[in-house]
């Protein structure tokens, strides 16, 4: 859909230009020399803003609907657009590089709640999978662009980091036009109270001539009515279902992701000595983001989240130890050769750092915004989804807000030692926590999932 398409792009193109933009030199003169903790605190008032954004999205998506928290969204992130593009007239603070990825963090917290659960909403459950696993190949596809942009900038213009902070304004406004003609999603609309003819239409516009639209917003209808007899999202009767929810959206950032995406040109800085190399190996990280991306859309309804998440936890966890094995390597204080791979330990590490990117893409990535959609009933979903998103953006705040900390104190070798280790543990808790939802509508999905009440139960794989 058009909703997830501009959404994911904009917001994967804000966030992923600040990496290249830090790291050049007009950038380094321009701010008098920023130390390692300003330039993390930069990079971490976005998913900083998101924080704020997931907490009282979830109430604005329930009292205006998931569209109107999507248009509210976009509005946002083309406000800190703007407001990042000042440095264009000579201001020379830190200021509106704080204020404007704050705003776009909020906007984004806000959508990372709204969005999935729109789309899990109005797709069918034979392609829901594949719609929710678009959202992550067009962040993965603003990553790219943004790599790109910082490429062409960096190296034509002199001042090219400040293009390349106003540069998301375009995507962004792609974004303020889609949210701004979504129909309205006919779960909330029977969940509100709105007459069935009008979740009937909806749908209608939205599935084939096949499929049976009156059976589908009865069972929706029956299942808000049944849902609504129970307590809240805290209750034993959803208390399962919400912790792994939570914890897989914690994981999905946990696990690593932003030290390779966000920090990319820093982390080559050691290996590959050649500026232009680091941003070259960068694009084609974005490029194998985007494939994998595609790929995962393709077989996520058949193989199975289950199966994504388990396979891809294994390959991530294996990739961030041999990138560790690069650096640990390369003896003290010896400078690579300067070349465009920089020698053996260069090649081990981007091939690395290019293999967890393509296991993550093709698991945690897109498959971490179907959980919690799946797993809970419809008029607790939209809680859930905002209480995951903040739990995923305090996660990622963390990891952006520590990177560079880590590696001045245990180096990089040390950081990705530890992010191999906790995609072990991530591992541990798909095997044992997170159940098959492939192939089931969010009804049955949620029905079967709140039988599971105990935290310490192997739940049924539904299979």
């Amino acid at each position: 859909g058009l909703l997830p398409a501009t959404f994911g792009t904009a917001f994967g193109f804000a966030f992923g230009n600040i990496g290249g933009a830090m790291s050049c030199e007009a950038f380094d003169n321009y701010y008098g020399h920023p130390s390692s903790s300003l330039q993390q605190v930069i990079a971490a008032m976005l998913p900083l803003g998101a924080i704020g954004g997931s907490m009282f999205g979830g109430i604005f998506a329930d009292k205006y609907g998931r569209n109107a928290a999507s248009l509210f969204a976009s509005i946002l992130f083309v406000g800190g657009c703007v407001v990042l593009g000042l440095p264009l007239f000579d201001i020379k603070t830190v200021a509106p590089l704080l204020v404007g990825r704050a705003m776009i963090g909020a906007g984004a917290g806000t959508a990372f709640m709204s969005v999935p659960a729109y789309v899990c909403e109005l797709s069918a459950p034979s392609y829901r999978g594949a719609m929710a696993s678009s959202i992550s190949l067009a962040i993965a596809f603003g990553f790219f662009l943004s790599y790109v942009c910082n490429w062409v900038v960096l190296t034509v213009f002199e001042d090219g980091w400040k293009w390349s902070m106003v540069a998301p304004l375009l995507p962004s406004i792609f974004f303020v036009i889609a949210a701004s003609t979504l129909p309205q999603s006919p779960r909330w609309s029977i969940l509100n109270g709105s007459d069935r003819s009008a979740a009937i239409g909806i749908l209608q516009t939205l599935r084939t001539p096949e499929d049976d639209v009156d059976a589908e917003v009865r069972e929706i209808a029956t299942s808000v009515k049944q849902s609504k007899q129970f307590g809240s999202m805290f209750s034993s009767t959803y208390r399962f279902a919400v912790l792994v929810s939570v914890t897989v959206m914690m994981l999905q950032v946990a696990t690593g992701i932003d030290i390779v995406l966000v920090y990319a040109p820093q982390n080559f800085a050691k290996l590959l000595p050649m500026n232009s190399a680091q941003l070259f190996w960068t694009i084609l990280i974005g490029a194998i983001l985007v494939l994998s991306n595609c790929v995962a859309c393709f077989v996520v309804d058949k193989l199975g989240r289950r199966f994504l998440l388990l396979v891809g936890s294994i390959g991530m966890a294996t990739s961030l130890f041999l990138a560790s094995l690069a650096y640990y390597s390369l003896p003290f204080g010896e400078v690579p050769e300067l070349s465009v791979v920089g020698g053996w330990h260069g090649m081990l590490c981007i091939g690395s750092c290019m293999a967890y990117v393509m296991f993550f893409s093709m698991s945690w990535g897109p498959i971490a915004f179907c959980i919690p959609s799946e797993l809970v009933p419809s008029h607790i979903r939209a809680r859930v989804v905002s209480l995951s998103a903040v739990c995923n953006w305090v996660a990622d705040y963390i990891v952006v807000a520590s990177y560079l900390s880590i590696v001045d104190a245990v180096g990089e070798a040390g950081a990705f030692m530890l992010y191999g280790g906790i995609n072990v543990i991530a591992l541990l808790f798909v095997w044992y926590a997170v159940p098959e939802t492939k192939s089931l509508s969010l009804e049955d999905s949620a029905k079967r999932m709140s039988a599971q009440d105990k935290i310490y139960h192997k739940p049924d794989p539904l299979a």
